[in-house]
């Protein structure tokens, strides 16, 4: 008898053991991304804020629906429900909104993302607080809601002298007077790992029409390597100083419009080549800088002008992040739109139980006359009383399963593990395809994509060959 197996590469790579099964969580619900303009293409490892509430909408939201409380089986997943998204809780509230980061490795007008929960002794990852969330390029990320700890792995500490708590633009922020009160960073822009390009990114609000300084990091406009603030009630000041430009340092006054009362988000970004302030995601200016940053001569402070006589700001301010990297308009555009109008550029989907079983197809193996095909039950779900089948014929479709023509089931339940079943093709030369199904009482799952084999055997001679 002539056997021939089937090319299976890297089968087992697909459901290599993960840290948790999260098909045994017991809702999920998805997050599309539809605000994000499909014109924008691809962001990587965007940071995106997820509000979650209390809702009526499918099977509910609701706090209590929490098994491991306060929040530590609160998890985010990819698309296929399975591989665990790096997540930052910033703040809890079962009385109202929580507010949580979740880093997206491919952000698209089409990315989906699920939030799960209702699982009963986990706790939370390791991500939710070792600041996985913030790829490298991050050099400080201060929340500032109700403390001033930087969330990345780098641990630039603020040290608060006078801010109060405050609200913020995304939970909570810090309120400054405009006179004493200020946050001081533990080193300047080179010492936070930033030398030859940088993305700066904060909200602000003013109490009142003033002059304010946002961030600085020297003691005089030669000493410093950047300053952004406000000078007027519709002008922004911006310094760039570089150790390669003639006059040593690159100071510009920018007409911006009224700034007014309203929380604003301001970009300052450099990329070894131009620098590019944005407000509220639009330039309002540009100009032409070369050279490595320029070693400021004092820590960077959030408030004031670090000489400590003057600018400070009165006002508030919520979510400063320094990146070691420039980036684009569009990267600038998300980070606005996700902030300041998230029900806008997140759409939340109905929650849905889950619990369902995951299976996936691997191959077929040719014998004389009858073809084995081959699947894998990766998780029995939240409920091990499992059934299965494989569902095949010469089309594809889908997960409908009175679209098939045939239909195998097999005996029993079915475990974690290898699945096979030996089916009888009817038709030589013929393209035919199969997937593999499994259910359980609270969920069913379709392997993806579907696999084929072509059928050519002759009884006669025994000579068979099937691929797919």
């Amino acid at each position: 008898m002539m056997r021939v197996i089937l090319l299976l590469s890297g089968l087992f790579a697909v459901f290599s053991a993960a840290a948790e099964d999260l098909n045994s969580w017991q809702k999920r619900m998805p997050i599309s991304f539809s605000g994000f303009p499909a014109d924008d293409g691809k962001l990587t490892n965007f940071p995106a804020l997820v509000i979650l509430s209390n809702t009526a909408a499918g099977v509910g939201f609701n706090y209590t629906d929490f098994l491991s409380p306060p929040w530590g089986d609160l998890r985010f997943a990819a698309a296929d429900k399975t591989t665990p998204l790096d997540f930052e809780v910033e703040a809890w509230n079962p009385g109202g909104l929580s507010y949580v980061w979740v880093r997206i490795p491919e952000l698209t007008n089409n990315t989906v993302i699920h939030a799960l929960w209702g699982k009963g002794g986990v706790v939370a990852p390791p991500c939710a607080t070792n600041g996985a969330v913030w790829t490298d390029e991050f050099r400080g990320v201060w929340h500032l809601n109700g403390n001033t700890l930087d969330a990345t792995s780098n641990k630039y500490h603020g040290v608060n002298y006078g801010a109060t708590v405050s609200a913020g633009i995304a939970a909570g922020g810090h309120g400054l007077n405009g006179t004493s009160a200020y946050i001081d960073l533990p080193a300047n822009l080179r010492g936070l790992g930033a030398s030859g390009a940088f993305s700066i990114f904060c909200w602000f609000q003013q109490d009142a029409v003033d002059n304010g300084t946002l961030l600085e990091d020297g003691t005089s406009w030669t000493s410093d390597s950047i300053y952004l603030g406000l000078s007027s009630a519709n002008q922004m000041f911006v310094r760039l100083n570089t150790v390669t430009k003639p006059s040593g340092v690159y100071s510009d006054t920018v007409p911006v419009g009224t700034i007014g009362t309203n929380w604003r988000a301001v970009a300052y970004v450099y990329d070894g080549a131009s620098a590019t302030l944005y407000l509220d995601a639009v330039q309002v200016w540009s100009a032409a800088i070369s050279g490595t940053i320029y070693n400021g001569n004092t820590h960077m402070q959030m408030g004031r002008r670090p000489q400590g006589t003057g600018s400070f700001l009165r006002g508030l301010m919520d979510e400063v992040r320094i990146q070691n990297v420039s980036h684009s308009l569009n990267w600038i555009r998300a980070c606005f739109i996700n902030m300041a109008s998230n029900s806008v550029f997140n759409s939340y989907g109905a929650p849905e139980y889950g619990g369902g079983p995951v299976v996936t197809n691997l191959g077929a193996v040719s014998e004389i006359d009858f073809m084995t095909l081959n699947g894998y039950l990766l998780s029995t779900g939240m409920d091990a009383n499992v059934s299965a089948a494989v569902f095949w014929g010469t089309n594809d479709a889908g997960p409908i399963a009175e679209g098939w023509t045939y239909t195998n089931r097999m005996p029993g339940i079915a475990a974690e593990g290898p699945l096979s079943v030996n089916v009888t093709p009817d038709k030589v030369g013929a393209l035919y395809y199969f997937r593999f199904f499994a259910s359980n009482s609270f969920s069913q799952g379709w392997a993806s994509p579907a696999h084929g084999f072509i059928w050519w055997a002759d009884v006669r001679t025994g000579s068979v060959f099937s691929t797919w």
